[in-house]
């Protein structure tokens, strides 16, 4: 009878262990048809993929380790949907890759990961947001709101829910010998929920963005995630929303400056473009937005927004200021799949004898060769 007796027990030790731990795969990926009115002179209609979210599939997983102490960890990579490519510059898990330990009060993880501003303020905006799209970004992505880029070595702190309220901050370290204050960034935000009314607001610094590939923001040329090369970014911002029955509505203002600025990266197809000088950029982006539940299966989404930007340098001063509007609708059939038509028209003016004088809508694959730019995607989306 003995004998018997430690194998059972294992298997029901091993049944319990097996209980508290688990291991998720998941994934989404977003194909499509676009149509640019004005990419580089001429119209095109091109095979998209990743308008509304970047296609990605990753692990997430979790361990209870007693006392209401979990260790949790995410890889997520990301692809492009229409040939399968590695997106991130090549990066098997670029999205996000880290571990950490929860309990009741907060986490506090480890790796690559989304600043504060992605986390707290940029849902505000309809480029944020599984309704929305990338290619509702404000110009250049320039605060980040479309997640064009994660932070590596990064050390994360994000709370528990506090009846409504949560609140977070990161810092990214430079690894740099000699150089603490290299391509390093830290950030800080909150969210606070109260019946219909959402109110967020964060901060980000990132000292020499692109410096290295080393640093917080990697900077190197063919998997860089650095879209502005400066001597210092900030992003601050604040934003609300409000529900009214099925219609949710949105404000959000942020402010992203740039001193010292070398470089700008104006979307995949091109190599960072130069300033002319060491440039001092600032930008001003006013978004208001609209979701509405039509019927649980039929969303319709609207946003505009206007950028106002200085930029100056020792030859260069100018004042380029944008106007985009953003039009898109979602139909589900089925809790994993969806299909969805959106829309875009973008204005540019002042920005003669700058980087910025052609318009350029995020996912349109390259500035206009005028001022202004029409995009449109249709598409599929299913999520497993």
């Amino acid at each position: 009878m003995k004998r018997y007796l430690l194998p059972v027990l294992c298997s029901c030790l091993s049944g319990v262990a097996y209980a508290q731990s688990s291991v998720t795969l998941y994934g989404l990926i977003d194909n499509g048809i676009s149509y640019v009115n004005n990419r580089g002179g001429h119209g095109t209609v091109f095979a998209s993929s990743g308008n509304i979210v970047g296609n990605r599939w990753g692990l997430m997983g979790t361990e209870d380790l007693g006392g209401g102490l979990q260790s949790i960890f995410k890889l997520e990579n990301g692809f492009t949907g229409t040939n399968g490519g590695l997106q991130q510059g090549g990066r098997l898990f670029g999205r996000q890759a880290w571990v950490g330990l929860s309990n009741p009060y907060g986490a506090i993880t480890f790796g690559r990961q989304y600043d504060s501003v992605v986390d707290y303020l940029a849902p505000r905006s309809l480029a944020q947001s599984f309704v929305g799209g990338l290619e509702f970004m404000h110009p250049m992505d320039n605060d980040n709101f479309g997640d064009f880029f994660r932070l590596d070595n990064a050390v994360k702190f994000a709370s528990a829910d506090y009846k409504g309220l949560k609140f977070g901050g990161l810092y990214a370290f430079s690894n740099t010998a000699g150089g603490f204050a290299t391509n390093r960034a830290y950030s800080t935000g909150a969210t606070y929920t109260g019946g219909p009314v959402t109110l967020s607001a964060s901060y980000m610094r990132i000292d020499q963005p692109g410096n290295g590939a080393t640093g917080a923001l990697d900077g190197s040329s063919t998997s860089g995630d650095a879209t502005f090369h400066a001597a210092v970014q900030q992003v601050w911002g604040v934003g609300g929303g409000y529900q009214i029955g099925p219609a949710t509505l949105g404000l959000v203002w942020s402010h992203s400056s740039y001193n010292d600025t070398t470089a700008v990266y104006r979307g995949s197809t091109q190599a960072p473009a130069p300033t002319g000088r060491p440039t001092d950029l600032t930008f001003d982006n006013y978004e208001t937005n609209i979701r509405y539940l039509v019927t649980p299966s039929l969303i319709v989404a609207a946003s505009y927004t206007f950028t106002d930007s200085k930029y100056t340098n020792a030859l260069v001063q100018a004042k380029p200021r944008w106007n985009q509007f953003n039009l898109m609708t979602v139909y589900s059939l089925s809790k994993r799949t969806e299909l969805y038509l959106m829309a875009e028209y973008q204005h540019v003016t002042g920005a003669s004898n700058t980087i910025f004088s052609g318009a350029f809508i995020g996912s349109s694959g390259g500035p206009s060769s005028t001022n202004k730019q029409f995009l449109t995607s249709a598409g599929l989306r299913v999520k497993f």
